[in-house]
């Protein structure tokens, strides 16, 4: 007869962003840390080019697709981070 898996999560390794974690949330935390910075750089750039520049259509565009990826992820994170929450154990 096989044991039966725990389904707590397991502690993580020392390099994760929350304790105790998940990979799943783990991934979204990458994902939302790239978004931000991406955000972050096109945001300067926005800054800085002109409103008569033509290339500043192309980088309005990306901004809006990094904030779309970023909202993406981050209620899926929020939900995760929920869940791991509810299963841990209480002290």
């Amino acid at each position: 007869m096989k044991a039966k898996r725990s389904t707590r999560p397991s502690f993580p390794e020392q390099d994760t962003l929350v304790s105790p974690s998940t990979p799943m949330l783990e991934q979204h935390f990458e994902e939302i840390l790239e978004a931000v910075e991406e955000i972050h750089n096109l945001s300067g750039a926005l800054r800085v080019i002109p409103l008569d520049d033509k290339n500043r259509d192309e980088y309005e565009g990306r901004l809006y697709a990094a904030l779309t990826h970023l909202d993406h992820h981050v209620k899926p994170a929020i939900k995760e981070w929920d869940r791991v929450v509810d299963r841990m154990p209480e002290d």
